[in-house]
């Protein structure tokens, strides 16, 4: 049996905040349809997609590759349906983004490809910058958006927090390792 465009969001929801319930809250949907579209999916694949822990989900290395996959499908799909989308209605103009050296280093060109393939009329310039001064450069009006951990945001107040990707810390280390 073929999976669906369903199961692929379910999978992605899991795969990007780390658990089925978290899945299941962003989706609006009941965690047993979670489980039970993952479960189809890794059917359906013959593979294990996640290790299940008491504290939620971890994608195994055949998942991994699979998000990489279903993220592409989805995107394609999106894409599709925007081809179509009447032009009057076509959002022009700029938008000037900031980040952060470490958003740059890993999140910026799925970021970048995803708004230009959403928004393919809009001019996009970004600058890559210290947490602090890109707070400061919001604030200031000179930036329209930036993209930053959420620990280093100061002025809570000033500026609208919207959460993109919850990742779990890890810490990585050589096989032997004492405190491996």
């Amino acid at each position: 049996m073929a999976f669906t465009l369903r199961q692929l969001q379910f999978f992605v929801a899991a795969a990007e905040r780390g658990s089925v319930s978290g899945a299941a809250r962003a989706l609006s949907i009941s965690q047993s349809s979670v489980t039970e579209a993952i479960q189809s999916l890794e059917d359906d694949l013959g593979v294990v997609l996640f290790e299940r822990r008491a504290r939620g989900l971890d994608l195994t290395h055949k998942g991994s590759l699979f998000l990489r996959h279903a993220t592409q499908i989805l995107g394609d799909v999106s894409n599709a349906r925007m081809a179509f989308r009447e032009e009057v209605g076509a959002v022009g103009g700029r938008l000037s983004l900031g980040v952060t050296s470490l958003v740059a280093g890993y999140v910026l060109s799925d970021i970048l490809s995803r708004f230009r393939r959403a928004w393919p009329q809009v001019e996009l310039s970004a600058i890559e910058d210290n947490g602090d001064y890109l707070q400061h450069l919001l604030i200031g009006g000179e930036l329209d958006v930036a993209v930053m951990l959420t620990s280093s945001i100061r002025d809570r107040a000033a500026l609208n927090v919207e959460s993109l990707l919850v990742s779990p810390y890890r810490l990585w280390l050589p096989l032997g390792h004492r405190l491996a």
